[in-house]
């Protein structure tokens, strides 16, 4: 099992989604399909366990969802043999069952599914698959093997029991006492309730990711102007209450990265915080590769031998500091269990990368990091990113910010 603060887990937290990934290995609930028979084994036992243990709860709705999951698998090991077409019959007919046949229906499926189990040798049919904590589609059948998107280490593979495929567990909803003005600090309260029953989401379901249960990644519209801020809960149970003070005008988006204890499947639910005034959509797309903040310079060198940043191809990118007289700093302090967070935006402001270092994490709270750190990237998709890096120095954080176009 995996222990409830997990920050070791992430020493290079790799995050790129469309709203829902994983902080738990896992391929969601829209799965890759298998490459290999152990893998396609591993779906079909996760999926089964699925199976009986929401038809032994009741939650007969979720299991056709299971049954989808495992037919790919199916199809797979039918193709390699020939055989399974029982098993592959049952899983039809329990993705399509009427909900009054639906408990016989599961219970036919897991005999067939039994039967087809006894045809293969036990370390196949039980054999684990390893997966990215942060990069989908990841699967390995040796846990030495890194990620190669990321170059994490790898973890037992999970399939969520429950959820819509591709989409958060959780609905994000946003209470202002009024709406957003530039340079005016907002108290703003946030309703996360569960999308399927509509109860309110209490701090004792989410797992401690990095030091706190909810980080809220907040962006204009014009990605020049990003905040990092992390609500606390109420009184009432599933409301949290932060403030923060935007810097331009217009409407902001918030992305609450968290991972409830339930999947443990790390999501993105989001929603907009209106602003008084209209700001500007228009998104300065240049390309930087160094900045200035405070007494500090800061250089991203990527790492492609000269070659572009390209579309679903990992590359290395190295960040250096320097002081106001040019020599190397070396006094980055910890924060949230790293040296820096590296948090990008697509100008859509729907999808979201998120990276830690490379490098060694601080153990201590005296520990200083610099001149530099590494990480890999990895871009779902060519188009602008608005990159920022967050350190903090002498008790202050700063957001640095990158200019990056990806090539096709």
């Amino acid at each position: 099992p995996m222990p409830r603060d997990i920050p070791r887990l992430h020493a290079f937290w790799f995050c790129l989604l469309l709203f829902c990934t994983g902080a738990r290995a896992h391929d969601g609930l829209d799965l890759f399909p298998p490459i290999s028979v152990p893998e396609a084994w591993n779906v079909l036992t996760l999926t089964g366990a699925n199976i009986e243990k929401l038809a032994a709860g009741r939650i007969t709705n979720e299991i056709p969802t299971q049954a989808e999951l495992a037919l790919q698998a199916i199809r797979f090991l039918q193709g390699k043999t020939g055989k399974l077409k029982e098993l592959l019959a049952a899983a039809i007919d329990l993705s399509r069952a009427d909900p009054s046949t639906l408990s016989e229906d599961a219970a036919t499926y897991r005999t067939r599914l039994k039967e087809a189990a006894a045809g293969y040798p036990d370390a196949v049919v039980h054999a684990p698959v390893f997966s990215c904590p942060m990069c989908k589609g990841i699967r390995e059948l040796d846990f030495k093997v890194p990620c190669f998107k990321c170059g994490m280490k790898l973890v037992a593979r999970t399939i969520p029991a429950t959820g819509t495929p591709g989409e958060p567990s959780i609905i994000l909803t946003p209470a202002l006492a009024a709406p957003l003005v530039a340079g005016q600090q907002n108290e703003i309260t946030l309703k996360l309730t569960w999308k399927q029953n509509g109860q309110g989401v209490t701090p004792e379901e989410l797992l401690v990711v990095h030091t706190e249960r909810i980080h809220l990644l907040i962006i204009d519209e014009s990605l020049g102007d990003y905040h990092h801020e992390h609500p606390k809960p109420g009184s009432v149970p599933g409301e949290y209450h932060f403030g923060f003070t935007p810097r331009r005008p217009g409407a902001y988006r918030v992305f609450a990265d968290l991972t409830p204890s339930q999947s443990e499947a790390q999501e993105y639910p989001m929603c907009d915080l209106p602003g008084a005034v209209a700001g500007t959509k228009e998104v300065n797309r240049l390309e930087t590769h160094a900045a200035t903040l405070g007494d500090q310079n800061y250089t991203l060198r990527w790492l492609t031998g000269g070659g572009a940043v390209r579309a679903r191809q990992p590359v290395g990118a190295l960040v250096t500091i320097t002081d106001s007289q040019g020599k190397p700093f070396q006094r980055l302090e910890p924060v949230m269990g790293a040296y820096a967070h590296i948090v990008g935006f697509y100008e859509d402001r729907k999808t979201v990368v998120h990276i830690h270092p490379s490098d060694a994490e601080p153990k201590r709270p005296t520990d200083r990091g610099g001149p530099s750190f590494q990480f890999r990237f990895y871009a779902p998709r060519p188009g602008f990113i608005r990159l920022y890096c967050q350190v903090q120095i002498d008790g202050a954080q700063q957001f640095v910010p990158f200019g990056l176009i990806v090539a096709p």
